[in-house]
C-alpha cells in the first residue's frame, strides 16, 4: 500500500494542525498518511489528536518528526 505525504516542517500549530486535520479528512478508509513534522508543539498535539479520533499511527523514525496514519 502506497502512502501519501504530507510535510508540515515549516508549520507551526495550530495550523499543522489544521492542515494535517484537513488532509487526514480526504483519506478513504483503509490510506495511509506520512505526516513530517517539524515544530514541537505540531509533535505533542498531531498525534493526541488523531488517537482521539480513533486513527492508527505509528512514528517512523527517532527523533519522532514522521508521523505514520492509517484512517479506519
Amino acid at each position: 500500500m502506497e502512502s501519501q505525504t504530507l510535510d508540515l516542517r515549516e508549520h507551526v500549530c495550530p495550523m499543522a494542525l489544521l492542515l494535517a486535520k484537513r488532509a487526514a479528512a480526504l483519506l478513504p478508509s483503509g490510506e495511509q498518511l506520512v505526516i513530517l513534522l517539524g515544530d514541537q508543539g505540531a509533535k505533542d498535539d498531531i498525534p493526541k489528536y488523531f488517537k482521539r479520533e480513533g486513527f492508527s499511527m505509528q512514528w517512523l523514525d527517532t527523533p519522532a518528526s514522521r508521523l505514520l496514519i492509517t484512517k479506519k
